[in-house]
């Protein structure tokens, strides 16, 4: 090889070497600026006054937006029926709302009046099968219903703070209560099917055992002991 073919061989392995280092720094720049862009492109933080999600056909899935002037999330099911509430009441207390995929809801999750939470499970057309939630005085109370929403068990307390416990027939009247006397006795209580009160059984002045019965009248008609 001639000395003039080996330098524009030299030459021609210093053009490819800087060919190759030009397309790195071209790559690397590249590389450099898409990263940059696309971090200029990515929000830490999206303001909207609602946003929603659809499926593939358009129909709302989730939605975020403002209820009574507070947030709410709301999800729906692909026919558009709701499935969970997010809201909060008039007064700016939390619920959540769980409803049957068919537009009626069967468990609440609520504050009530004065604070405190509350629970609500319903039947299938919407009315309080079971109820928990607080007194006025701040105890908890439970009342169980039947398929109307009436009554069959009433737990919470007495004026005194004492347990108070009380049983309904199906037409919404009380036929037993089990609760305490003003001084803290125990007492039992049985009613006539229309709420009248027929036994009284509990503790006399001397401590001892009392029961009291009652004709239909409501008129007391006996007392052991006397």
């Amino acid at each position: 090889m001639t000395n003039l073919e080996s330098r524009v061989s030299s030459l021609e392995k210093s053009v490819r070497m800087y060919q190759f280092l030009f397309f790195g720094v071209v790559l690397l720049s590249g590389a450099i600026v898409f990263s940059s862009f696309n971090k200029n492109q990515v929000p830490e933080k999206l303001v909207a006054k609602a946003f929603e999600v659809v499926d593939a056909n358009g129909k709302v899935l989730i939605n975020l937006s403002a209820y009574n002037g507070n947030g709410a999330i709301t999800t729906y099911d692909k026919t558009g029926n709701y499935l969970v509430d997010i809201v909060s009441n008039t007064s700016g207390f939390g619920n959540v709302n769980i409803y049957d995929g068919k537009g009626k809801p069967t468990l609440q999750l609520y504050n009530v009046k004065g604070g405190g939470g509350a629970l609500a499970i319903k039947n299938k057309e919407g009315k309080d099968a079971v109820m928990i939630s607080l007194m006025t005085s701040g105890s908890g109370h439970m009342s169980l219903n039947n398929n109307f929403g009436s009554s069959l068990i009433w737990m919470g307390e007495t004026t005194e703070r004492n347990g108070d416990v009380k049983i309904y027939n199906n037409i919404g009247k009380q036929v037993v209560r089990l609760a305490s006397t003003n001084v803290s006795d125990g007492s039992v209580e049985t009613f006539s099917n229309t709420g009248t009160r027929m036994v009284y059984a509990t503790t006399d002045v001397n401590g001892d055992g009392s029961v009291t019965t009652y004709n239909k009248a409501g008129t007391r008609n006996g007392r052991i002991p006397q």
